[in-house]
Parts: structure tokens; C-alpha cells; sequence
């Protein structure tokens, strides 16, 4: 009887790395990713759009065909390359309202430019009256003659401008006294000023302040509020001589006693001074806008303002 060899099959199954163990999932998770980056996207640009922009899309995708026709000043895309609607003509809208959101969007960008050249312009003022200080600074420094000055000047950058204060010091007055001659050293300070202040070409005001001391017992006629105006006037006629041109002056102020540069003390000498303000751009369009309509458009006062009754009769 013959032996049969029964044949054995070992069938080996090699196991793959799938299943919740693969990579597959890898694939959905991007997709899903790549879904929500989408989402996100188009709601940006759904915030991002005005009124009139949604509805112009809304329009497209109804019947994109109707702002691709020939003659009606269609497109076949929705918006241009600058970001704003085209013609709506087929869509049904108001074209008032294309009008308005065009004129909206071009007074919003003169307004942003406006307000980025007017920050601008601050800003160039600003460093021009820097260098200005800096250079009478160094004037009063580099100049032997000059070392009284030290104590008399005073140099501040306000919002109006650039203010030179020269104050009367001991021994040191810049006027006669009583009188609105300048001293000679104090008019070649002037000179000296002129020359750096030729270089801008801002407005300069003049203001005159004296002390409290009553000028003249004798003559009621001639004031602290005359000698402030002459001597603001002198002032001016010493830049004058040293260069600068008569219409570079805004304004000639005398203020008299009426703003003391020391309050709890009228009577100091410091409060005789003067005071050179180199203006700004702004604030000289000011001056000169405010006097024009002073002067030139005065309103009646408020009937609030009038008296009821009428003014008595003096005889």
C-alpha cells in the first residue's frame, strides 16, 4: 500500500498598515483643512464688502451672462481689479446707489489723504522749528559777544510756533528806559536772529510786555499799552534792518502790562520783554482766517444781547 505524503499549504497573510493605524486619514484631515481655510475665506471677504457689492454678486451668480453684454458697459467679472463694483445695469439696482457707494469711496480716500498729508505737514513743521531752536541756540553759543544774552533768552516750541523770549535782565535792558529805543547790543542780537529766521519761511507775530510801572503821571495820553506796541514795533524794524522782508510779519501786538511774565511780582523787570513768535503753518492760516472774518463778516449780536429798552437820550 503506497504511502501518501498529505500536502501541507501554509498560506501567509502579510498585514498592511492600514486601518486606523495608516496614513489614510492624513488625507481627510487636509481636505478638511483645506474646507474650513475656504470657509473662513469667504466669510473675510463677506465682512470686507459693502451692501451694494453683495448685491451685485448675488446678481452675477443669478445670470452672469447679463453683465458680459456687449453695448450695456458690462464685464464678465464681478468687481474690477481696484476692488469696486462695475455696471449693474442689467441687475435691477438703483443706480443712485452705485453713485453714492462710488462717491462714498473716493470722499473716504481724500479724507485718509488728507489726514496723512496734514500729519505729514505737522510733523515737517515740527523738526523745522527743532532745527530753527538749534540754530539760535548755537548762534548765542558761538558768539562772545552774546554771553549776556544767555540769561535774557528763552527759546520754547509751543503748538503755535517757535517762541524767542527776550526778558530785561539787572543792567541789561533791551530798551531805554520809557522809551522804545533799542539798545545797541540788543539790536545786534536782532540782526543776528534776522539772519537765521531769513532761512524759513514761516510768518513771524511780535509781541511787546512791559511792567506794571505807570509810564507817565504826567501823560495820561501815552500808556504801558503805547510803549508795548512801539516797542514790538521797534523790534520788528531791527529784523527789518537785518534782513527780513515786510511781509513776513503776521502780527505787531503791544500787550502792555496785561500778561506778566512774573504775576505774584508786576513790578520785575523781567516782565519788560519781548517776545518773537515764529508761527507754524497752521496756526498763521488761523490768524489770519479769524482776523479776516472778524473784520470783514461780523454778525449782528443775538437779540438776546440787545437792551429792551432803547438808550436815553444825553443832552
Amino acid at each position: 500500500m503506497e504511502n501518501k505524503e498529505q500536502t501541507i499549504v501554509i498560506r501567509r497573510i502579510k498585514k498592511s498598515g492600514g486601518g486606523h493605524h495608516g496614513g489614510s486619514w492624513k488625507i481627510a484631515f487636509a481636505d478638511f483643512a483645506l474646507a474650513l481655510m475656504a470657509f473662513f475665506l469667504v466669510l473675510w471677504l463677506i465682512e470686507s464688502t459693502t451692501e451694494l457689492e453683495k448685491m451685485v454678486i448675488a446678481g452675477y451668480f443669478s445670470d452672469p451672462r447679463s453683465l458680459a453684454n456687449e453695448g450695456d458697459g458690462g464685464t464678465p467679472y464681478v468687481v474690477d481689479l481696484g476692488g469696486r463694483p462695475l455696471s449693474v445695469a442689467n441687475q435691477g439696482l438703483n443706480l443712485a446707489l452705485v453713485q453714492e457707494d462710488q462717491e462714498q469711496f473716493v470722499e473716504d480716500s481724500q479724507e485718509l489723504e488728507n489726514r496723512e498729508l496734514i500729519e505729514l505737514a505737522r510733523l515737517r513743521q515740527i523738526e523745522m522749528l527743532q532745527s530753527l531752536k538749534g540754530q539760535v541756540e548755537e548762534m548765542v553759543a558761538g558768539n562772545n559777544e552774546f554771553e549776556w544774552f544767555n540769561d535774557a533768552l528763552e527759546i520754547e516750541l509751543t503748538e503755535e510756533g517757535l517762541a524767542i523770549q527776550i526778558t530785561d535782565r539787572e543792567n541789561r535792558p533791551i530798551f531805554d528806559l520809557g522809551s522804545e529805543q533799542l539798545r545797541p547790543y540788543a539790536r545786534q542780537v536782532l540782526w543776528a536772529l534776522s539772519d537765521i529766521l531769513m532761512d524759513v519761511p514761516n510768518k513771524v507775530s511780535i509781541y511787546g510786555h512791559t511792567d506794571s510801572v505807570p509810564y507817565s503821571a504826567a501823560n495820561d495820553d501815552y500808556t504801558n499799552w503805547e510803549l508795548s506796541a512801539d516797542r514790538a514795533n521797534s523790534a520788528r524794524r531791527a529784523l527789518v534792518e537785518g534782513g527780513m522782508t515786510y511781509g513776513r510779519f503776521s502780527q505787531i501786538i503791544g500787550m502792555g502790562s496785561s500778561l506778566p511774565l512774573m504775576p505774584e511780582a508786576p513790578l520785575d523787570q523781567a516782565n519788560r520783554r519781548i517776545v518773537i513768535m515764529v508761527l507754524n503753518e497752521k496756526i498763521d492760516e488761523q490768524v489770519l482766517e479769524e482776523t479776516r472774518n472778524a473784520e470783514l463778516r461780523g454778525r449782528q449780536p443775538p437779540e438776546s444781547a440787545l437792551p429792551d429798552q432803547p438808550a436815553p437820550e444825553i443832552f
